[in-house]
């Protein structure tokens, strides 16, 4: 069975959702692929919108969590919603004709109103199936032909419920993300010293893991810089693909103090970590949880970044600061209190192991199935996508 999992590169959070369940499905044997709809529209729209968001996010945060909540209160007007659709509705149909999938999986809210526009006109049947990626719903997740909704918590199901959405078609799994997550947690007292020696670090200091999300937003860098010369702990910063904010802290490098860029062994630097300090993006909460990890989360972004922030805050396994003072008192005072640090570590521990991402391709591999079995009504020819 073919599923077409749909994401857009707007920080690493859609496109981390969308990988653990590909990776379900492959396992489950299903041809899974990932495309980028940002991608798809036009390489260049994706740069240029990625970096509006960006910089709205550094420089106005106010200004874009009010136009979260604002736009998240009101339905779109159709003629809006029709114009949003029409900037990759070409494309999507192309895919769909080429590929022929069995089912799609939506990671970002846009991909979904196209393919629900798609049906309503009658060009396609298959099954549009929608993962939100954060603890909070904006109303652009709801459309009114898909199928089925995954959500992270019950507050989530509530909110689309609240937009129009069936609450018998909205299912809590959490958030997805890969199994690797999950399975290192059980090896990560046994083998955290292990782990730290092989990668350069001593194993009897703590180790506190800097992580600014996929665009490396976390803020005050020199103010940190201060803070970790007077801190009494091995510091790692993961910048991810923002060489920006790579080459601005390679000059920190020491035997302290350690800068990497990209990592594929992500899971293995936040099991071994005492501490991690990061922004509130859902995936990065959830694979924190997912490992057993303390969280301190650093001015969480109006809108979607608070409501993950209380989520991981209502774990008992993360604390958020908005003023840096509080944030460096709590890392002074709990690498020098480490039972603080203890008791966060089994509040996350004491969780159930992520199994979203395997639920998720379950129902999607059920809905394939079905379409399967009804597709000569709706197949439509094509050549393979370029």
């Amino acid at each position: 069975m073919k599923v077409l999992l749909i994401s857009a590169s707007f920080g690493e959070g859609h496109n981390q959702a969308a990988f653990a369940v590909q990776e379900a499905l492959r396992d489950a044997g299903a041809d899974a692929r990932v495309v980028d709809y940002m991608e798809l529209v036009h390489p260049a729209l994706r740069s240029v919108a990625k970096f509006s968001l960006i910089q709205g996010v550094k420089r106005v945060p106010g200004l874009y969590g009010w136009f979260y909540r604002s736009t998240s209160r009101l339905d779109p007007p159709p003629s809006l919603q029709r114009r949003l659709n029409r900037l990759g509705i070409a494309q999507v149909r192309r895919w769909l004709r080429a590929y022929q999938p069995d089912a799609v999986v939506s990671t970002f809210p846009v991909p979904s109103g196209v393919i629900s526009e798609l049906r309503q006109a009658g060009e396609t049947g298959v099954p549009s199936l929608v993962v939100v990626t954060d603890y909070t719903a904006h109303r652009q997740w709801y459309q009114p032909e898909t199928d089925w909704y995954f959500v992270g918590s019950a507050e989530v199901r509530d909110e689309l419920a609240g937009f129009g959405a069936d609450p018998a078609r909205i299912e809590v799994t959490g958030v997805p993300v890969r199994k690797r997550f999950a399975s290192v947690r059980s090896e990560a007292a046994q083998h955290r010293a292990t782990w730290r020696e092989q990668r350069g670090l001593r194993s009897d200091v703590p180790v506190v893991l800097m992580m600014g999300g996929g665009a490396g937003l976390i803020a005050d860098i020199s103010v940190w810089i201060r803070i970790i010369r007077d801190t009494p702990a091995q510091f790692v910063f993961i910048c991810g693909h923002n060489e920006k904010l790579y080459r601005r802290l390679a000059p920190l490098q020491s035997p302290r103090v350690r800068v990497l860029g990209y990592v594929e062994d992500m899971h293995v630097w936040m099991a071994m970590a005492d501490l991690i300090i990061s922004k509130a993006g859902a995936i990065t909460v959830t694979e924190a949880l997912a490992v057993g990890t303390p969280m301190l989360l650093f001015r969480p972004i109006p809108g979607q970044e608070v409501k993950n922030a209380a989520f991981a805050l209502n774990s008992g396994a993360a604390v958020c600061f908005d003023d840096i003072a509080q944030a460096a008192h709590f890392l002074h005072e709990t690498l020098a209190q480490p039972e603080r640090l203890a008791q966060m570590r089994q509040r996350a521990l004491a969780l159930p192991p992520s199994s979203a991402a395997e639920r998720i391709a379950k129902r999607a591999m059920a809905f394939a199935a079905k379409y399967r079995e009804h597709r000569h009504a709706y197949a439509v020819g094509g050549a393979e996508p370029q």
